[in-house]
């Protein structure tokens, strides 16, 4: 699955630098994603994380909305680069 947004947002499922976690918390799905930041001009590659809910039975309409209007979630000390 490859997902793209207007703003540069790459989620590539087969690059390793775009992860896909999720999880369930009080009945509801959601999804932390890492993304490739290309930037207007398509040409850098700089990691992106958003979160949001996800839903099961469309994944890739879940992640486009994740990275499109998602909240951003930072690297953690220690955390996967």
């Amino acid at each position: 699955m490859r997902v793209e947004t207007f703003t540069g947002l790459v989620y590539d499922e087969a690059d390793p630098q775009c992860l896909c976690h999720l999880f369930t918390s009080q009945g509801k799905a959601y999804g932390f994603i890492q993304a490739i930041d290309t930037g207007f001009d398509g040409q850098q590659r700089y990691p992106a994380r958003y979160w949001g809910e996800y839903c099961h039975d469309a994944p890739e309409a879940s992640i486009h909305r994740i990275l499109s209007s998602g909240g951003k979630w930072p690297q953690l000390p220690g955390g996967e680069s």
